[in-house]
């Protein structure tokens, strides 16, 4: 009788051996994706932060520079409309850039090993 019970004590140890591997693997990228989500996360606050206050720099300048150009073209109407096509090549170029940018900013982040860091730093 001894040996009937002996493949199902192995299974059975076996079927928690693997239970408790899987519940680790579980944890274990549960932690490392929330690790990376922080990241993300906090990377994310900081651009918008510089995003925000560049933004109203940007904003101030853009402002004088309409108003001085007005000036000098002795029509405050023509200066800012002026300053206005100064940001239309602006724009398009950067609509080009950030695009591609954020995808390779995000894929680093996410795919990002601190195993590797340690190694190459």
């Amino acid at each position: 009788m001894p040996e009937e019970n002996e493949p199902e004590q192995l299974i059975q140890q076996l079927y928690e051996q693997i239970n408790t591997h899987l519940e680790t693997r579980w944890a274990y990228f549960s932690i490392v994706g929330t690790e990376k989500f922080s990241v993300l996360a906090a990377r994310l606050a900081g651009l918008l932060t510089l995003a925000v206050f560049g933004l109203l720099v940007l904003f101030f300048f853009s402002l004088g520079f309409a108003w001085w150009l007005g000036d000098c073209i002795d029509h405050r109407a023509g200066g800012f409309a002026l300053a206005g096509l100064v940001f239309v090549p602006i724009a398009y170029g950067v609509f080009r850039w950030i695009g591609p940018f954020v995808q390779e900013q995000v894929t680093d982040t996410i795919l990002d090993d601190p195993e590797n860091k340690e190694e190459n730093g």
